[in-house]
């Protein structure tokens, strides 16, 4: 599995809007988001279960970071809370964690980090949107700059994944990838 990101902060307005790393396996998409929900941030890990098949079956979600929980939502639902959670195989489980673990250090910065007090001063002295969870300071030159959202996108990044995850994700961004 080649993981693929995006990252898309808005600077003058709520900081991380979402940062999402994703992997195809087979036919099934599956990833980790982090970003911003009505005042609030939220991550989970998901899966768009035969996403490239000729019918998709199911968009599922975590409750938050619990890989081991297994996935407890399904947005293609009507009532999206599943009855009983659908078990998560533990090599996918592995390898999402290890996904979301690189992706979250090559890219993110979180309260507990040992830089978490230099990443807040250099947003600071900027005068740059700040949030608990933030784009790496030193990664923000990586982001297209030409929209009041500044938007990375893996050089592999599949558009139409992401279009699909923001069409039914809890997360507030529903930027145009088109634009950047």
């Amino acid at each position: 599995m080649t993981p693929q990101c995006l990252v898309a902060y808005a600077p003058r307005g709520a900081g991380l809007l979402a940062a999402v790393v994703y992997a195809v396996k087979g036919n099934d998409v599956y990833g980790w988001w982090a970003g911003y929900a009505e005042g609030e941030y939220l991550t989970a890990f998901f899966m768009l279960e035969d996403f490239f098949a000729r019918y998709e079956n199911a968009f599922f979600t975590t409750a938050g970071g619990d890989l081991y929980g297994g996935f407890t939502r399904n947005y293609d639902a009507e009532q999206p809370q599943l009855d009983k959670p659908v078990t998560i195989d533990d090599a996918i489980a592995h390898e999402l964690e290890r996904m979301q673990y690189v992706f979250g250090r090559e890219w993110l910065s979180f309260p507990g980090d040992e830089d978490a007090g230099e990443e807040a001063a250099r947003y600071r002295d900027a005068e740059l949107a700040m949030q608990p969870v933030n784009v790496r300071f030193k990664r923000l030159d990586k982001l297209q700059k030409d929209q009041p959202v500044w938007v990375y996108r893996s050089p592999g990044l599949d558009a139409n994944i992401i279009e699909r995850l923001m069409r039914d994700w809890p997360l507030d961004f529903r930027g145009a990838l088109e634009d950047h």
